[in-house]
């Protein structure tokens, strides 16, 4: 083999890295995501634009999926669809927005969970309402995201499960009473009523008017039937103290708690009586805004923000200037409240678990939650983050001043294993004659021992 001279050395050293240095660069010019269409502000995205994540690294066509309850978004305007857009535009990640009606939501989620199409996002009710979707299993831990520290406390201490933050919240804090026409109120010299009984003589004088619905009932939906019952528990538990721990530790049932059944009796009598209008069991939710916004029905049970949206639709109805004053059945003079709603999860075992969280960084930068609660001003009167300023509704104030009792956190947000559709089904069969006051609250132990048996295997 010939020997190479100093000058054959240099030569090859030299050729040795210029092919090194073309390589290098030939690497950084495929990867870097500052040569992509999408961070270059000239191009439009398109399904084959690299979208970047949290760590910086890329992701092509990534899709989320996103699975909703029909009431829970795009209510009343279209902004969860705009700024899922919006978001889409910025980062080249797309959305996609499956929204399923309100009484088949909780048995299509479970079903996508045990078939393992566990969606990468989706919602749940914040408190211990969430327990029955398995937060452990399901649930990603999303303590360390920036936003967290932007919490209204209700909001945190709400998506708080098992010391962990376990969802993104943009709900409020809100409760259900009834609310009235105030103006029709006046005009029948109707004062708001305390007591079952006086709850009765206001729906016979206003009967007597003409009024044939006095109260309207949102009867088709089983899960309303249910949000009536959910308010009357801070009132059942200030006379069984600890009820809620008792009832969640496996203590106590629903069938032992008296006050239970009394009200579910007097839920009954109200129907019974007529007062709910005719055929009210077919009643939908869109005929409540008629119903209500042209004095055919003087009460509905609603939340506190719905008097806005009557108002929109109605503008002659001076909607805004209604009041609500607490469920008055079986004694109760309390307010009941949320946890704050609902809130989006991020499955902890999704492929795109970092494009979640830039979604959700997107939907809690300031500007974002502000377009987000313009766009949703019945969610405005305590909103979740303290970014943005409460708008509360005279509902909302006058609730408050109608409750000498107190207020609590209601049923469906302080007891596991509480679904509201469910539950709405047993009442309605208590409306049609098939169930009495204590078979109602027998089915709910009944369905709660097996969820609780079931978590305990």
């Amino acid at each position: 083999m010939k020997k190479m001279g100093s000058r054959g050395w240099i030569i090859s050293l030299l050729m040795l890295c210029l092919v090194v240095v073309l390589a290098a660069c030939g690497s950084k010019t495929g990867n870097n995501p500052s040569n992509s269409p999408s961070n270059n502000p000239g191009s439009s995205s398109n399904s084959e634009t690299p979208a970047a994540t949290n760590n910086g690294e890329e992701k092509k066509n990534v899709t989320l999926t996103f699975v909703a309850s029909q009431n829970w978004v795009n209510k009343g305007s279209k902004v969860d669809s705009e700024l899922i857009e919006a978001f889409t535009k910025e980062t080249g990640i797309k959305v996609d927005l499956q929204v399923v009606p309100d009484d088949q939501y909780a048995n299509v989620l479970k079903t996508k969970m045990t078939s393992g199409e566990v969606p990468d996002i989706f919602m749940v009710g914040a408190g211990s309402g969430a327990h029955k979707y398995l937060p452990e299993k399901y649930f990603a831990d999303l303590s360390n995201e920036e936003w967290v520290s932007r919490y209204a406390p209700y909001a945190k201490a709400g998506t708080t499960i098992n010391d962990k933050i376990s969802g993104f919240m943009t709900w409020n804090v809100d409760g259900w009473g009834i609310l009235y026409n105030k103006e029709l109120f006046a005009k029948h010299d109707l004062q708001v009523p305390k007591t079952m009984e006086e709850l009765m003589q206001v729906a016979d004088a206003l009967k007597a008017a003409g009024i044939e619905t006095p109260l309207y009932m949102v009867g088709k939906e089983a899960w309303y039937w249910a949000i009536w019952f959910s308010q009357f528990g801070p009132k059942a538990a200030e006379a069984n103290p600890g009820l809620y721990d008792k009832l969640n530790n496996q203590e106590m049932k629903f069938a032992d708690v008296k006050e239970f059944e009394s009200f579910l009796a007097e839920f009954k009598t109200l129907y019974d009586k007529g007062y709910f209008g005719k055929n009210s069991l077919s009643n939908a939710w869109d005929s409540s805004y008629e119903a209500m916004g042209t004095g055919k029905s003087a009460m509905i049970m609603m939340y506190q923000s719905y008097q806005g949206e009557v108002a929109e639709k109605y503008a002659d109805s001076k909607a805004n200037e209604w009041e609500m004053f607490p469920i008055p059945l079986a004694g109760n003079d309390m307010y009941s409240h949320s946890a704050g709603g609902n809130m989006r999860v991020a499955y902890k075992d999704s492929k795109n678990l970092d494009s979640v969280k830039q979604f959700f960084d997107f939907m809690a930068k300031p500007e974002n939650l502000n377009t987000f609660y313009d766009g949703r001003p019945d969610l405005q009167s305590n909103p979740s983050f303290t970014d943005v300023a409460g708008k509360p509704s005279q509902a909302g104030k006058t609730i408050l001043e109608n409750a000498p009792g107190g207020q609590g956190l209601d049923m469906e947000y302080g007891l596991l294993y509480w679904d509201n559709t469910i539950i709405g089904k047993y009442i309605q069969e208590l409306m049609l004659g098939s169930k009495t006051p204590i078979q109602v609250l027998e089915a709910i132990d009944n369905d709660r021992k097996k969820l609780f048996d079931a978590q305990n295997q």
